[in-house]
């Protein structure tokens, strides 16, 4: 096994799917998968990105304990890749089956994201950021973001 400092526990109906769609979309690689009977109980995957290497879990949906989101619902959580090339990076997961959220886009000078949601219900940022970028530039966009929601 191999594990990040996090190491989250994504929670799908139809773990061998979303394994190829992770290897598929993300570029992420199965390091090992465990089974009962054909269910997917663990796996490990591993993304290498420019902020470094992460390893996450992908497993089968066993309600109560663990239960998956409804494709086109809230979720509780997403997750956020650093990438090389927004651009790229939103092509290749659309390619391999994620629905659009947001179009690749400069959110100020130096920071450019995406979003996606894979066909299991979970919802991925895509995001290049130059190393000049600092919490008060992300600060300014934010408020600036939220001016404009209370504007519109």
């Amino acid at each position: 096994m191999e594990m990040s400092a996090l190491h989250p526990n994504v929670t799908v109906s139809g773990a061998r799917d979303a394994l190829a769609f992770y290897e598929a979309a993300l570029g992420a690689e199965v390091v090992d998968v465990v089974t009962a009977g054909d269910a997917v109980i663990h796996s490990d995957l591993r993304i290498v990105s420019p902020a470094g290497t992460s390893t996450f879990t992908v497993a089968e949906a066993f309600p109560p304990d663990s239960v998956a989101p409804e494709p086109g619902a809230p979720t509780h959580a997403s997750f956020t890749v650093p990438v090389a090339d927004t651009d790229a990076a939103f092509a290749r997961a659309v390619e391999a089956g994620a629905s659009v959220l947001a179009e690749p886009a400069d959110w100020f000078e130096g920071f450019r994201q995406a979003a996606v949601r894979d066909p299991f219900g979970h919802r991925w940022y895509l995001v290049t950021v130059a190393a000049s970028v600092t919490a008060a530039d992300v600060q300014r966009a934010s408020d600036a973001w939220l001016a404009e929601r209370a504007d519109g």
